[in-house]
């Protein structure tokens, strides 16, 4: 499994590559100030306040006085993780990318990503519901009518990355800073599948 490392997007001339390394420090930390991003991306302020902007209008982060947090997940408050780890790879799982599977017999399985989550639909029968939250505002998105951006320059768990997204039009927007591609269920399962058996 690959994470975000300051090595990997530390070149600060690249404004999604800040914009990402500035996500990955936020879940490590409840907030940060404008003074340490400054420091640790040895940019403006003015440029820091430009990516933040964008952040917080991508719903991933709320500006506050003198700094930046995540946005708050509203439809997963209270939860910090889900306690199972990842079905498929062991990881410890986030709320805010949790893949939940429920089978017909009402037998649930969780999964850290969309990644994990959807490899293991490809393993089983008798899939009564599949969920995960949209990852912009925190809904529960119904997985099979969602829409994902694969291989983003976010990467939050496993590699290639997936994102959910309860419509089209928001994963495209989100590609737009981030790159990668926009699949639906269909497409981005098939993709899965072949890069698995390679």
């Amino acid at each position: 499994m690959q994470k975000f490392t300051e090595v990997q997007v530390m070149d600060t001339s690249i404004p999604n590559r800040r914009q990402a390394q500035i996500i990955v420090w936020l879940q490590e930390n409840d907030t940060l100030t404008i003074k340490e991003l400054v420091a640790r991306l040895n940019v403006s302020a003015m440029t820091i306040h430009r990516d933040l902007d964008k952040l917080a209008a991508a719903g991933l982060v709320q500006k506050v006085h003198g700094g930046v947090k995540l946005a708050p997940e509203e439809s997963l408050q209270g939860q910090t993780a889900v306690s199972l780890p990842c079905v498929m790879c062991g990881t410890a799982v986030s709320s805010r990318t949790a893949f939940t599977i429920t089978l017909d017999n009402d037998h649930k399985e969780t999964a850290c990503c969309a990644h994990c989550g959807i490899l293991r639909l490809s393993q089983l029968d008798g899939v009564g519901s599949a969920l995960t939250p949209d990852f912009i505002y925190g809904r529960m998105v119904n997985v099979f009518q969602a829409w994902f951006l694969v291989g983003s320059d976010v990467q939050l768990c496993c590699v290639p990355g997936i994102l959910s997204f309860a419509r089209a039009n928001d994963a495209q927007k989100f590609q737009q800073g981030f790159h990668g591609e926009v699949m639906d269920f269909t497409a981005v399962q098939q993709y899965l599948i072949q890069t698995h058996m390679h």
